[in-house]
């Protein structure tokens, strides 16, 4: 049997994904996994549902988040590890980003009326489950209208940074500050997709300033060549700061037809050892 059964960054229907907790948990298991973390964008409401469904399957579940942060402009995801989602404080600060995600909304139904594109905040959310309104939810609900043929024109066209419906949350917080909430909870905070921002000089001092403790190496958009540069950023740092990073990966899977990139659950999977040293750090700091 393949070691290869961990994948520690997905999303269900309580942030912007296409499967409830449940759901999701189950098809893991369909797919093989043994080790797996949900990761909703600024929510934790999911939790329960995919750690019970998860332990009732047989798996291993770590409980996970994906908080989005700003820095130098540019959105940065900070994933959270084992963080307790019972933490009244962390629960109030995450109904403060589910608020903010709500003005946003209405931001970009005004931009995408100005593209001549009369879409109301009813045809979105019958999309959303949860609390976290994405934009995947926007853009299911263009398809719906007819306004493009599917998710990723929606994003090409409209959605994604720098496009004229683009619209980033009002107040983000900082890199620093999402790594001290991940703290706070008991959790480990890593730098998620880093291949995205084009920041690598950053992390040594998010690492170094802001104590974070690792990197997600592996990840559907990372080729070969990326994971090959992280691993040696990853090394540099350890031997500068004298410190081991903690290294982690998954497919951040949202539904089969979401986003620009297309790929089902269970292709992106990393080593079984990368959830056993997550484990094993979390443990640490009991």
């Amino acid at each position: 049997m393949s070691n290869q059964q961990t994948d520690l960054h997905m999303h269900s229907t309580a942030s912007d994904g296409g499967y409830t907790p449940a759901e999701l948990m189950r098809k893991c298991k369909d797919v093989g996994l043994q080790y797996v973390s949900l990761t909703d964008h600024d929510t934790v409401s999911g939790i329960k549902e995919a750690q019970e469904t998860a332990i009732e399957l047989g798996m291993t579940f770590i409980p996970g988040i994906e908080l989005s942060t700003k820095f130098k402009g540019k959105g940065v995801h900070i994933l959270g590890y084992g963080i307790d989602v019972d933490d009244v404080d962390f629960l109030s600060m995450l109904t403060q980003q589910q608020m903010q995600r709500e003005k946003r909304l209405e931001v970009i139904l005004t931009k995408l009326k100005a593209c001549d594109i009369d879409l109301e905040k009813k045809d979105v959310l019958q999309f959303v489950d949860g609390r976290s309104i994405g934009r995947p939810h926007i853009a299911k609900a263009l398809v719906k209208r007819g306004f493009v043929s599917d998710v990723a024109e929606a994003f090409d066209l409209y959605l994604a940074e720098g496009k004229p419906a683009y619209v980033g949350k009002e107040k983000e917080m900082t890199v620093k500050e999402a790594i001290d909430w991940i703290h706070r909870t008991g959790g480990v905070a890593i730098v998620a997709h880093p291949g995205h921002y084009g920041l690598d000089e950053s992390i040594i001092d998010w690492v170094k300033n802001d104590s974070l403790d690792g990197i997600e190496i592996y990840h559907r958009d990372h080729l070969e060549k990326e994971q090959q540069k992280y691993r040696v950023i990853q090394k540099d740092i350890e031997q500068a700061l004298n410190k081991s990073l903690v290294i982690t990966g998954g497919s951040d899977f949202h539904h089969e037809d979401y986003g620009r990139t297309i790929e089902p659950l269970g292709q992106t999977r990393i080593d079984n050892a990368y959830a056993i040293q997550l484990i094993k750090w979390l443990e640490k700091k009991r």
